[in-house]
């Protein structure tokens, strides 16, 4: 890559000029934050069961009572394998959080 050298005055200005774009790229991801925020919530309605080490569980028992749970999922290109999970289908990647605040 050829790097323009210019003068401490001339960096100044593309400095300044980068720095807006860097601040409107910031305030573009806190408006998408909060909108992801706002999201509408779905209840799980379903009951599951799953086979854990001390025996079935619902998701109730899974998360030691934690009724919030928030379900991150991203999808990436087949060939991305680094990104993928061991039982998760293609390029897909979950991460789960669940909420310490909310109990039973």
């Amino acid at each position: 890559m050829n790097h323009n050298v210019v003068s401490p005055q001339q960096w100044q200005v593309a400095w300044q000029e980068m720095l807006v774009k860097e601040k409107e790229l910031t305030r573009a991801r806190d408006a998408l934050a909060a909108q992801r925020r706002r999201m509408p919530w779905q209840a799980v309605e379903k009951s599951y069961e799953f086979d854990a080490p001390g025996g079935k569980m619902n998701l109730l028992d899974l998360f030691d009572g934690r009724r919030q749970l928030v379900v991150y999922r991203a999808f990436f290109e087949r060939w991305a394998r680094y990104a993928e999970r061991p039982g998760l289908p293609g390029g897909a990647a979950s991460e789960v959080v669940y909420s310490g605040a909310e109990t039973g």
